[in-house]
């Protein structure tokens, strides 16, 4: 009860008056990283250019959102100190691509008229790159400390591929990953997930509950052939109409949840060695993804979290 009083207090200051000139109070010690009111705020401005869906969610859930995105980056920045030392790249090819992508899926045509746009909306330029290079090198930990531990069989890919059909039918496809502390949760959590996605939208639902690494993209698998899928999940995706999501399904780390975006069935001459590395490259995110939601979750029990 103290900790949503003060959720309150705080609302009140940085939400009503949605100023930048009140008190800067430290909300939060992540070690010996503070988090501050005015980082809140900034974040959830940051939250809602980003992500124009979350416009539709009340002050406070905002507020929870931008306080456990702040509290996730500490964690990993505070993972990354320990194996690089400090935060930047060696090589900024991915990063420059990732931002392009971005600038020019808002309209825009170069990183110049980005940054102008960034500012217009108060939105801080160098902490939104700073934010995506800590994702790139967390994602860089995972794969390092995980590598070995990626089992693909690729026998049994080759006679999934095999026996596709010349028609093949894929699914474009985006994700929730959601954890629960009790199984016996589940049903509530999954409700509570499809209400908000009526009600906001799915791409404000994956930033308010998702843990995948497709979260900063709003949970974009893309296209996924029915031949990377089980059987019992292609059934399910066939049974459900456009924009529909499936249910919960089991994996290591969590629950996932898929929403189907559009499906389409093709004919193709298969290519044995181009599939396989589809397949193969499909089966080591989704490897990769469960390690990091694991590793991420171990660590956090070793953080001191203190709210102040």
């Amino acid at each position: 009860m103290i900790k949503q009083f003060k959720i309150f207090i705080i609302l009140f200051y940085v939400i009503v008056n949605e100023v930048y000139a009140i008190e800067n109070r430290i909300i939060i010690k992540v070690n010996n990283n503070i988090i501050t009111s005015i980082d809140i705020f900034n974040e959830m401005n940051d939250l809602r250019f980003f992500n124009k869906n979350l416009n539709e969610i009340n002050d406070e859930e905002i507020y929870q959102i931008a306080l456990q995105s702040l509290i996730r980056n500490e964690i990993k920045k505070n993972e990354i100190i320990k194996n690089f030392n400090k935060i930047e790249l060696l090589d900024r090819s991915y990063l420059n691509n990732f931002i392009e992508r971005t600038y020019k899926s808002l309209n825009i045509n170069n990183l110049l008229d980005f940054k102008n746009h960034l500012a217009d909306n108060k939105v801080d330029y160098k902490k939104y790159e700073q934010r995506l290079i800590i994702d790139i090198l967390w994602n860089q930990i995972i794969f390092t400390k995980f590598e070995n531990r990626i089992s693909i069989n690729e026998k049994q890919l080759k006679e999934k591929i095999l026996k596709q059909k010349i028609k093949t039918k894929s699914f474009n496809l985006s994700e929730i990953v959601f954890q629960i502390e009790n199984t016996n949760d589940l049903d509530n959590t999954y409700s509570l997930i499809k209400k908000d996605i009526e009600n906001i939208g799915f791409e404000s639902a994956v930033i308010k509950y998702s843990i995948s690494r497709t979260a900063n993209i709003a949970g974009e698998l893309g296209w996924v052939n029915e031949a990377l899928l089980d059987n019992s999940l292609v059934k399910e995706l066939d049974s459900i109409p456009i924009n529909a999501i499936t249910s919960p399904i089991k994996i290591s780390g969590g629950f996932l949840i898929l929403k189907k975006n559009d499906t389409k069935e093709e004919e193709e001459k298969i290519i044995l060695e181009d599939e396989l590395s589809k397949l193969i490259n499909f089966e080591k995110e989704k490897q990769l993804n469960s390690f990091s939601n694991l590793y991420f979750n171990k660590i956090k029990n070793d953080q001191k979290i203190d709210f102040l």
